[in-house]
């Protein structure tokens, strides 16, 4: 029988390895964000983690397995945002909004993620995203796309939309924002370096209220929560 004083031990090991292991995988989102998958080595992963080489193939077999790990942790971080403000009873509205503010929420607090994703998409063509963006599909776009057929059903929405293009239509807003960094930051008037945090939030409120309305939200109720902290920044 084991005692408490060894299942102490035995959960002490585990979370300092947990934070090892995140400690790798921030260090990695850094490098492969400014440096890219191919010039990124596991040698500068470990001397920008602190941690020695051999331990990192320890807890990921090569460099690819842990660019994958990278990329499903940034897909899980939206999914969980998500899920923190979505409930089995919110409304359609809300769901629209609430996907919108997880974004916004998971990029704003990392601003080096626009480019590790950009530099995913041209560089691989998303080749290493696929499973996290499969996951992704079958989770939360699946649950933007059923509340968005929802919405249909009782007539807040405009039962002619397509709700896949739609769901790809409101998470697509707040994408190519990101993608598009360097010339929504012109657009802007901030430069090439992007959109400030302040920015990025405040294009949430607006796609999440333009995505109601071009569903066909027929209520001013309905854009309440997409525009609610709009008074805040002015």
């Amino acid at each position: 029988m084991i005692d408490r004083l060894s299942i102490n031990r035995l959960v002490n090991i585990m979370e300092r390895s947990q934070a090892t292991a995140e400690k790798i995988l921030d260090s990695a989102e850094r490098l492969f964000a400014t440096k890219g998958f191919s010039a990124t080595t596991i040698k500068m992963i470990a001397a920008e983690s602190q941690q020695n080489s051999a331990l990192i193939y320890y807890y990921y077999d090569s460099k690819a397995s842990l660019y994958g790990h990278v990329l499903n942790r940034v897909v899980g971080k939206i999914a969980s945002e998500a899920a923190s403000r979505i409930s089995p009873d919110s409304a359609p509205r809300d769901v629209i909004c609430a996907v919108v503010e997880s974004q916004v929420a998971v990029l704003a607090a990392n601003p080096h993620l626009p480019i590790l994703l950009a530099r995913e998409l041209i560089d691989w063509k998303a080749a290493h995203a696929e499973p996290a963006i499969r996951s992704l599909s079958t989770g939360l776009f699946e649950r933007l796309r059923g509340s968005i057929e929802a919405g249909q059903r009782d007539g807040t929405f405009s039962p002619e939309i397509n709700p896949r293009f739609a769901a790809i239509s409101v998470v697509a807003q707040v994408g190519y924002l990101v993608l598009a960094s360097p010339v929504a930051g012109i657009l802007l008037g901030r430069g090439p370096e992007g959109p400030t945090p302040d920015d990025v939030r405040s294009f949430g409120k607006h796609a999440a209220a333009f995505s109601l309305a071009a569903l066909g939200a027929s209520r001013n109720a309905d854009l309440t929560r997409a525009t609610s902290l709009a008074s805040t920044h002015q």
